[in-house]
């Protein structure tokens, strides 16, 4: 058994790895990759900078605080950067290369399906826990999420990976380490804490333990966050702006687009669904029911930034999945013949390759690079201009231009004159506007082909 156990981990493990090398040499120009732009620099950074955990730097000098507080040490102190020094470990090994950054979010996601395989093995035995895990490592949604740059993948992984240790042992030391870690990462994993107290007993001087080792490495970074108001952004706007909460548009939003079309892809939403009604039938089943609550609760409370960002959902997919794999056997072990078993059996796989098809229609999309002009002009930027030049990479404050250019400076072109006193010594756009036109007619043309304007600014404002 425990070699069986191990032999189907092993292809979980690989089976969730290999659709995630699709286009795994992209640049950080797909999608949200003004979120991978801002993670990847602060690895780079740590690399070409200097390595301090308790100061990650991005490349951008732009004030993302609610206060307008200026950031003239581009600190970027927000999550712990536990992925970014990871990502900076491996850069120092075999160079900087956004490949790498994407493989260290690879395994990361594959140990996690991993984690949810033995998770649901212990609880619920073999055949739930192929389903989950097999839904979970192929689902086109969690395939791209599983490879991007960004800290979401690895906080939902470190999750499932104490989920699965605490399991094993309640309160346990080592489930509370990689809590704390998960939590540090991104703090919305506290909304695994209910699933845990669900499964453990009561026992306060472990409990006690158990919280101490969780929770306060995460209370003295937000200490250390709160006393650098700059370098954070702004995020009171992702409760509940315009007071979306429980109106039309966010259960429109969350049910039918993310969850229905994006997530579960119509033929899952149906699974999940059946799922979801065979959840409450024995105590084993209603923690899982407790988990699905705990991420309604999520969604719920940061309303705004659930509706805005699609990735905000990626901590619904491990125990949408077990949900998916109950109603998938629910549908086959309803049957009361053979020949009603082959039927419900051709009904639950059917709906199950549907729902994979109807996710990749959705997100095939997500891995273009419909920008590859900033991708050029980067390269151009990075090769023409001292290495210490300070860059104006106008895309609507968006970071992924300027971390094309391997170069600090600022992502948004307004207030020109003011940059230039701060340092800034070159502009670059890939649109030629009428500011490209009026700094090319005042400054210096350090290149220009049909994509892109480098204009040197020194001496002409």
């Amino acid at each position: 058994m425990l070699k069986n156990k191990f032999f189907w981990a092993l292809i979980i493990f690989v089976l969730t790895g290999l659709p995630r090398l699709y286009r795994i040499t992209n640049p950080v120009a797909d999608w949200h990759s003004w979120r991978q732009a801002d993670t990847a620099a602060v690895a780079r950074n740590f690399v070409k900078d200097g390595f301090n955990l308790l100061y990650p730097q991005s490349d951008s000098f732009l004030a993302l605080n609610e206060q307008g507080l200026a950031n003239p040490n581009r600190y970027f102190i927000n999550e712990f950067p536990f992925y970014n020094a990871v990502v900076a470990g491996v850069y120092k090994l075999w160079g900087i290369n956004e490949t790498y950054a994407r493989l260290v979010s690879v395994v990361f996601s594959s140990v996690g399906a991993v984690a949810l395989y033995l998770l649901t093995l212990k609880l619920f035995g073999q055949k739930i826990a192929l389903v989950t895990s097999l839904f979970y490592a192929l689902n086109p949604y969690n395939v791209y999420y599983g490879r991007v740059i960004m800290p979401d993948p690895v906080f939902v992984s470190l999750g499932l990976i104490g989920a699965y240790l605490f399991l094993l042992k309640p309160w346990g030391v080592v489930s509370a380490v990689v809590f704390a870690l998960s939590l540090l990462v991104k703090p919305y994993a506290i909304f695994l804490l209910p699933l845990l107290v669900y499964w453990g007993k009561w026992k306060p001087k472990a409990m006690a333990m158990w919280g101490i080792i969780a929770f306060v490495p995460f209370i003295l970074w937000r200490i250390h966050f709160a006393n650098h108001p700059e370098g954070s952004f702004a995020s009171t706007w992702l409760l509940n702006a315009t007071n979306i909460r429980f109106s039309g548009a966010f259960f429109r939003w969350l049910i039918f687009d993310r969850m229905n079309r994006l997530i579960f892809a119509t033929g899952g939403f149906v699974l999940l669904t059946i799922g979801i009604l065979n959840s409450y039938q024995d105590r084993k089943r209603l923690g899982i029911l407790t988990w699905l609550l705990s991420i309604a609760a999520y969604m719920t409370i940061f309303a705004m930034g659930n509706v805005t960002h699609d990735y905000y959902q990626l901590p619904l997919v491990p125990v949408g999945s077990i949900l998916v794999a109950f109603g998938f056997w629910q549908i086959i072990d309803s049957a009361k013949t053979s020949w009603h078993r082959l039927i419900n059996s051709a009904v639950a796989v059917s709906l199950l390759l549907l729902s994979l098809a109807f996710g990749w229609y959705e997100v095939r999309g997500y891995f273009n690079i419909n920008r590859p002009e900033i991708v050029a002009a980067g390269i151009a930027v990075d090769a023409l201009t001292p290495k210490d030049a300070l860059v104006i990479a106008a895309y609507n404050s968006d970071p992924a231009f300027l971390y094309q250019t391997n170069r600090h400076g600022w992502p948004d072109g307004v207030n020109l004159e003011d940059k230039v006193r701060a340092g800034a010594t070159h502009y670059v756009s890939v649109n030629f506007d009428n500011v490209s036109e009026y700094l090319a007619g005042k400054c210096k043309t350090v290149a220009k082909t049909g994509q892109y304007i480098i204009i040197e600014l020194t001496g002409c404002l």
